[in-house]
């Protein structure tokens, strides 16, 4: 059932392995061995380690290390087995999953994995008094669409454990990326009486988890900026897991990351911008290049961005080049649309962006024009907006250009910067307490639905309050009238986007890139498409 794939930009996979240098190693205080210990640095707090809550990269990277769903992504960012026996193939006309699970998958405290314990998670997450803004992956599932109106209850939900070992899946149509989302930490298992035990204190701190992956987390309160995976014995392949501990610290300053990594104080460090270019001709620079748009989105309740002609006005002066080669210097890409290169129709090849074509193009006589159109219809000589950032380095060095290409040529605007920490800047988002805010969104799965269903009407994640009911028309239909027709669901999709791009509910700013520094002591890293990369597999020479 798989239509699409990642193209060659987005699914090279880097895989560190190179000559051992240093020990990385300390002793266990208890036994005298020596032990494997990874450092690695994170660029924001831990938001939630709640399954049903996590919305951001640093909390699906957390996840990922100490929970394990049926299937995880392979290397090539495909799905593959993981609790679930085997990838399996869909029958009843692509609508049924019969998933087998392995018999020797432990909770840390020792009880066994069941297929309830998938029941259970998802049944929670899609309940509307869970409040979970991934319940729309859902979407498609048997009963999904009246439980998320609160029109049936989330038991109804289309999946059922035929026994311990034994999950059924029912679709109400053929989901052709539905092998990807499985391996999604949004669909991983819970432990219904742990869960239930702890109530709303669950995925709070580390205290207050109970795990299934390869580590299980320590010292983390809620608002640490250090925590600890440490290994999980109970891990049902415990044996193949070399790392005996993950240390992760917060560091928001790239000079900060790469002075801690020369000073061999950590083993994997982020960098960005200059300090990119600054370590090209060192082998330890590790680049990722995946399918990802960083972008700002508008609040359309607001009265000034309420107006189509000040969104598009925005847009016309934005130069993606310039950003990606001059401001960046990272290896980002410039964009020409929303959904960035990398995702592919498998059927024929062809890469969605590409075929897209440039939907947006730098005009900034039109940009100001449209400005002092968008003026007169308002009513208003001038206006003032915040704009909303995450307070790491590269997004305030983004927002700043952003504040002066704006002030500079659209007469009578003033931009207001509000740097917060990550944390901060997601709750804000999601409560709709912004303005305009720079925002990013790397794929999730391999399909170009990913990208576009962040704005249909009444969305979780739509932000900024966006509605067209041509584009919810046109999203319908790619999912449920063409959902088992390849190439109407792809030419429907692309007539989505040029729907969305003439809206401009959103401005494309560039196609991002990551860029780290890693010891090269540190053997099997892998910086997959999609997904963090999995510590289990590391190990340190």
């Amino acid at each position: 059932m798989k239509k699409w794939a990642l193209t060659t930009v987005a699914a090279g996979l880097l895989v560190v392995s190179l000559a051992a240098c240093g020990s990385g190693s300390k002793k266990d205080e208890s036994t005298g061995d020596k032990k494997q210990v990874l450092t690695v640095i994170e660029n924001a707090e831990l938001p939630t380690m709640d399954i049903s809550q996590a919305t951001d990269v640093v909390s699906f990277s957390a996840i990922s290390q100490v929970m394990e769903g049926l299937y995880e992504f392979a290397d090539d960012s495909t799905s593959a087995p993981a609790i679930a026996k085997e990838v399996v193939t869909p029958t009843n006309d692509g609508k049924t999953y019969t998933i087998n699970l392995r018999e020797d998958a432990k909770w840390s405290n020792g009880d066994p994995v069941t297929a309830n314990d998938f029941v259970y998670s998802w049944k929670r997450t899609v309940d509307p008094k869970t409040g979970s803004e991934y319940a729309y992956l859902f979407d498609g599932f048997e009963n999904y669409k009246a439980i998320s109106k609160g029109e049936k209850p989330a038991a109804d939900l289309g999946v059922k454990a035929v026994d311990d070992h034994t999950l059924e899946i029912n679709l109400e149509y053929p989901i052709p990326y539905l092998s990807s989302l499985l391996a999604k930490p949004t669909f991983y298992p819970l432990n219904e009486k742990f869960v239930e035990e702890k109530g709303k204190e669950y995925g709070t701190n580390s205290d207050n988890m109970i795990y299934n992956g390869a580590f299980t987390l320590s010292d983390w309160d809620g608002t640490s900026i250090t925590w600890k995976y440490l290994k999980n014995d109970q891990f049902r392949a415990a044996d193949k897991v070399k790392l005996d501990e993950v240390d992760v610290q917060v560091s928001k300053e790239i000079g900060t990351n790469v002075n801690l990594f020369k000073a061999g104080d950590t083993d994997i460090a982020p960098i960005k911008g200059e300090y990119v270019d600054q370590e090209l001709d060192n082998p330890e620079l590790v680049k990722r290049i995946y399918p990802s748009t960083s972008y700002l989105q508008y609040n359309t309740e607001n009265k000034v961005f309420a107006n189509k002609n000040a969104r598009n006005a925005i847009t016309k002066l934005i130069n993606s080049d310039q950003i990606a080669k001059n401001i960046l210097k990272d290896g980002s890409m410039a964009i020409e649309t929303f959904v960035p290169k990398g995702i592919a129709n498998q059927e024929t090849g062809k890469d969605f962006a590409e075929e897209a074509g440039q939907l947006m193009k730098t005009d900034v006589e039109g940009g100001k024009k449209l400005w002092e159109d968008a003026k007169k219809e308002l009513g208003v000589d001038s206006a003032e907006v915040t704009l909303l950032t995450s307070d790491i380095d590269t997004a305030k060095k983004m927002a700043e250009y952003i504040q002066g290409l704006l002030t500079e040529n659209l007469k009578g605007l003033k931009v207001t910067i509000s740097s917060v920490p990550f944390k901060n800047r997601l709750d804000q988002m999601s409560k709709g307490d912004f303005d305009v805010v720079l925002a990013g969104w790397a794929a999730t799965y391999a399909d170009p639905y990913d990208f576009l269903q962040l704005f249909r009407t009444g969305g979780e994640q739509n932000y900024g309050k966006f509605s067209n009911e041509e584009y919810d028309k046109l999203l319908t239909e790619s999912a449920t009238t063409y959902a088992t027709e390849n190439e109407k669901r792809w030419n429907t999709l692309l007539d989505a986007q040029k729907v969305l791009m003439d809206n401009s509910p959103v401005t494309p700013l560039y196609q991002a890139s990551e860029a780290f520094l890693v010891n090269d002591r540190v053997e099997g890293l892998v910086y997959r498409a999609i997904g963090a990369p999995y510590y289990k597999n590391v190990s340190l020479k």
